[in-house]
């Protein structure tokens, strides 16, 4: 039943006109009675740590996460009484490898028999790639002046050189796929070529040049960004303390 607000008659539901008045009847609208909203629940205190713990172990990790583990790992090599330089440069490639995703990784440093720098890791290359490298041998000059190998700093550390400007010598040519280069167009500011390459130096006492990083572009065909070069700068920095620590 509905009560008609003009003149109190009850009236059907199905009215639409008052039966006493014959004025419009006005729906009565019942009022919803609002929900009450939950007391919050006390969380208990013990899980946020529990909650840091699998997030830090399993969690999903970006590429500023993955290189920090990879940091954290070579950091650890300081722990030890002695520093295994080789095993070091070893950590350090992979990582550049595995957790940056640059396609090739060799590092190299300074010989105190003779003063001429050597590759002493790679990660990435063909094993032919790799015999051809073993054999080269660099002086200060080369990385320190632009007569021989044509390359534009990007910063106080690092160096690209770009394969439309030839940065290889004659007896260079077997550490890359020169026939690979062959009709390759770089179309776009951020793509990698066969024969591009980055160094990133590693410095010692007084800023003296103690060994190199050097990579190529990424696996996805890109040239690697600032931020992976800076993260490469520091992996460089690591090495070098560790090479100060042993004296060199």
């Amino acid at each position: 039943m509905v009560r008609c607000p003009s003149c109190g008659t009850e009236n059907p539901t199905s009215s639409a006109k008052c039966t006493g008045c014959g004025k419009p009847l006005a729906a009565v609208q019942k009022e919803i009675p609002k929900s009450q909203p939950k007391p919050p629940t006390k969380v208990d205190h013990r899980d946020i740590a529990r909650k840091m713990k699998l997030e830090y172990s399993h969690g999903r990790m970006d590429k500023n996460e993955r290189a920090l583990d990879g940091i954290l790992s070579l950091l650890s090599h300081f722990q030890k009484k002695q520093i295994d330089v080789h095993s070091l440069l070893a950590d350090a490639a992979n990582i550049i490898y595995r957790q940056l995703g640059v396609a090739n990784v060799a590092i190299g440093l300074k010989s105190p028999s003779d003063d001429l720098f050597r590759y002493e890791v790679f990660v990435g290359f063909r094993s032919e790639t790799q015999e051809a490298e073993k054999k080269l041998a660099y002086s200060e000059r080369q990385f320190t002046e632009d007569t021989e190998y044509r390359g534009s700093t990007i910063s106080r550390l690092s160096k690209i050189y770009l394969a439309e400007d030839m940065p290889y010598k004659e007896e260079e040519i077997g550490s890359y796929d020169h026939a690979g280069l062959l009709g390759m167009q770089r179309l776009s500011l951020s793509d990698a070529l066969e024969g591009d390459y980055i160094d990133t130096w590693i410095l010692g006492v007084d800023g003296r040049l103690l060994g190199w990083i050097e990579i190529s572009g990424l696996r996805t065909g890109k040239i690697p960004d600032i931020q992976t070069i800076k993260q490469i700068e520091v992996i460089a920095s690591i090495i070098g303390a560790a090479l100060i620590r042993q004296g060199r």
